[in-house]
């Protein structure tokens, strides 16, 4: 048990009482000292007689670091080849996976000098789903560093580029999935979502991007922010690929807490697709009126592009009224409420948090415990401050903040429901703008930070909410692709991806690839 000297002293005992807020010093220290002692020697027998069952020796796989010749959109952080079975429902597709998504043997890094030298010992959950079904890991993929931007240009490998326009950025920061998917060794990507971060690059970069009802998708092995807002989910090319990566992936597995009570398993994925309907007659559409934005002329271009694309689902048979949900803009602030604290606590517990039942990543940990201390210096300003001002307020207010965050939440997922009872979906623009310019060299730190979370007001209330949202490519503006948002209920996932084939075949998808 690495936990220093093997007597702990009267000031080891004190400096540990201090982190926790106890500063007085009129303590029964003789007592105290013995019975810490005590505890302590049992901890280390523990320890002595029951090695952690999860751990493995790190067989190191081969991987080649991308190159701007292979990667000019900066999408890759490493080439691999992990082969699945043999055969399977996704034989032979070829996968990239965030790099926050562990894969046994290949380096991981969160786009952050602070796992500079991690390799997890076992597979992501939903990666050994991947694999058991025939598909391949070809690639993991850039991402903000510690995932705490969707500006898509904090990552220690550099800003990964737009596919329409590479002096613009991709997103983040789930980026690098979506740029990838315009190479053609990429058949589809993996992403997480903590705030919109599959489904902003998905906008940005003109794919599909589905973030799925919560705990749907196992997330087990996977970096996390906070239990209660990590998703896993798909991003493709066509809604096609997105139902056969679902019907795999949207599945249960042990030792997830974030998947406890969950109702929304056993849906019919490639059914959905497979009976599309050939138009959206009879399908109500909620356009909720407090996503429109509308601040400057460039907000103002990603609404004009919408009600265009709203128009076009009108033309195929749509029934699209707005809808006014004030809740809507409450579940952003909360959102965000959560994560400030949220992400400090889990930093404060090795990026694997406590009071749980499931399975523990103890290397991920390990990860986290070495490279902090040593590396944390040099990560974003967007991700230091997020966890000062979260332990600051942990410590200075009990953690009133999280608290009355996570129990506003009820209310906003209320009020989305009642919604979703008179609309089969909710739509909205994804990003509250299109791509903006790449901005390295020109701007500070503090302001890559801050405009790395301009685009996010539609994306975050979701995240609490749990309900399923899905990007879809269906308008443009100036060449550039402009998301279209749908929200459905709980469990209504596929019907989400269903829609998305509907969309696909009558309407196509905007603008035209860049590959």
């Amino acid at each position: 048990m690495d936990h220093g000297p093997v007597e702990l002293t009267r000031e080891d005992v004190a400096a540990a009482l201090r982190r926790l807020g106890l500063e007085k010093d009129e303590l029964p220290w003789d007592s105290v000292l013995q019975v810490a002692n005590h505890v302590l020697r049992q901890a280390d027998e523990f320890l002595a007689g029951n090695p952690d069952p999860l751990r493995r020796k790190v067989v190191r796989r081969p991987v080649v670091r991308a190159t701007h010749d292979d990667d000019p959109l900066n999408a890759i952080v490493h080439w691999c080849d992990v082969a699945g079975a043999g055969d399977g429902p996704l034989a032979g597709m070829r996968v990239a996976v965030k790099d926050i998504i562990s894969v046994a043997g290949v380096p991981i890094t969160a786009g952050s000098p602070i796992f500079a030298d991690a390799v997890p010992e076992l597979n992501a959950s939903v990666v050994d789903l991947l694999l058991e079904a025939g598909a391949r890991i070809v690639a993991t993929t850039n991402c903000e560093d510690m995932c705490m931007s969707a500006g898509g240009e904090t990552s220690v490998f550099g800003t990964t580029l737009n596919p329409f326009d590479p002096t613009r950025t991709a997103s983040g920061s789930s980026g690098g999935s979506a740029a990838a998917l315009s190479y053609p060794q990429v058949d589809v990507a993996l992403g997480t979502d903590q705030g919109g971060s599959i489904r902003l690059p998905a906008a940005w970069c003109g794919v599909l991007g589905l973030k799925p009802t919560f705990g749907l998708v196992p997330y087990t092995g996977i970096m996390s922010m906070d239990k209660t807002l990590d998703y896993c989910g798909p991003l493709t090319r066509t809604a096609d690929d997105m139902a056969r990566l679902m019907q795999v992936i949207a599945t249960p597995r042990a030792g997830d807490p974030r998947q406890a009570g969950v109702t929304a398993f056993g849906q019919d994925f490639l059914g959905a697709v497979r009976d599309a309907a050939d138009s959206l007659a009879g399908l109500r559409v909620g356009v909720v009126a407090e996503a429109l934005p509308s601040a400057d002329e460039f907000m103002a271009r990603t609404t004009r592009a919408f009600a265009a694309a709203m128009e076009s689902m009108r033309e195929i048979g749509a029934e699209v009224a707005e809808v006014s949900l004030p809740e809507h803009t409450q579940g952003n602030r909360i959102m965000f409420a959560v994560l400030v604290e949220g992400m400090a606590a889990t930093a404060h517990t090795f990026g694997e948090g406590r009071l749980w039942r499931g399975d523990y990543r103890q290397d991920l940990a390990d990860a986290f415990a070495a490279g902090f201390p040593a590396h944390g210096h040099k990560a974003s300003v967007a991700y230091l401050a997020m966890i000062a001002v979260g332990e600051h307020l942990r410590v200075s207010s009990a953690g009133r903040l999280y608290s009355s965050a996570q129990n506003n939440i009820p209310r906003i997922r209320s009020a989305y429901d009642r919604m979703l009872d008179r609309y089969d979906v909710l739509a909205m623009p994804t990003a509250l703008h299109a791509a903006h310019r790449c901005g390295e060299g020109d701007l500070s730190p503090a302001e890559v930070a801050m405009r790395g979370w301009t685009m996010v007001g539609n994306t975050n209330v979701h995240n609490a909410t749990g309900h399923p949202a899905l990007s879809v490519p269906l308008a443009e503006h100036d060449g550039l692709p402009v998301g279209v948002m749908l929200v459905g209920k709980h469990g209504d996932d596929a019907r989400l991806v269903s829609i998305a084939r509907t969309l696909e075949a009558t309407i196509g998808w905007r603008p035209q690839r860049a590959w």
